[in-house]
């Protein structure tokens, strides 16, 4: 049931692979799994399908039209980069499945009014980074919040073909709490070609498959964070 993806195209790194679910938000049967060939997070996301995922990943690009507008409207009419309004889809899904992200749900099911709520509400940080460089965000997570999410996506450069390994630039994310000094990896899949080892919950650790890398805390202390 897993390791599934048919045709190269469901493969690529830039784009988000859609996977359906029933009305009730169970991953159907039919719905093709990951990882992608180098054990990559795919589909990202998942939504509601009536007919497939044929159905359900028009949901999905139906609303990144409105975040590109949305964005638009909000900003003098400049064009939101591709890599934000995925970076916003994925961000603002909702958890499905197993706890967490998986090789079934991605990172989980489509929440169209969240994404444009993201968008409206400016919750997120853009920036570009030099090769061995670093790029640093501040952020205050106030007291009562039950959790907190942030995602790192960019559009990565092509691999040369028939690469055993998609990723070309390796991003990493890590959050710090400025008042401790804890610090959070992403969460990370086992990619070993097993089905038990495909079903496993993530572990947090540095991350060199992905172009979107993602970290959660449940109930976090509210403190200033970079």
């Amino acid at each position: 049931g897993y390791s599934n993806l048919t045709g190269n195209f469901k493969q690529a790194k830039n784009i988000i692979s859609v996977g359906h679910t029933d009305s009730f938000g169970v991953v159907l049967s039919a719905s093709s799994k990951g990882p992608a060939f180098d054990g990559r997070v795919k589909p990202e996301l998942v939504a509601f399908g009536e007919d497939g995922s044929s159905g359900a990943a028009a949901l999905v690009s139906g609303t990144a039209a409105v975040l590109f507008q949305s964005y638009k409207d909000s900003h003098s009419g400049l064009q939101a980069s591709a890599s934000l309004i995925k970076a916003v889809l994925i961000n603002s899904a909702e958890d499905a499945g197993t706890k967490g992200i998986d090789y079934s749900s991605g990172y989980g099911s489509l929440n169209a009014k969240k994404a444009v709520q993201t968008i409206i509400d400016g919750r997120y940080f853009q920036g570009t980074v030099s090769n061995n460089g670093q790029k640093q965000f501040s952020l205050t997570i106030p007291a009562g919040i039950k959790q907190l999410k942030i995602s790192l996506v960019w559009n990565d450069a092509p691999a040369v073909p028939n690469s055993s390994k998609a990723l070309v630039n390796d991003l990493d994310i890590e959050l710090v709490n400025a008042t401790d000094n804890s610090i959070w990896l992403p969460w990370v899949l086992n990619a070993a070609p097993d089905s038990t080892a495909l079903q496993q919950p993530p572990v947090r650790k540095r991350d060199s498959l992905n172009v979107v890398e993602q970290i959660t805390i449940d109930s976090p202390m509210a403190a200033p964070y970079i």
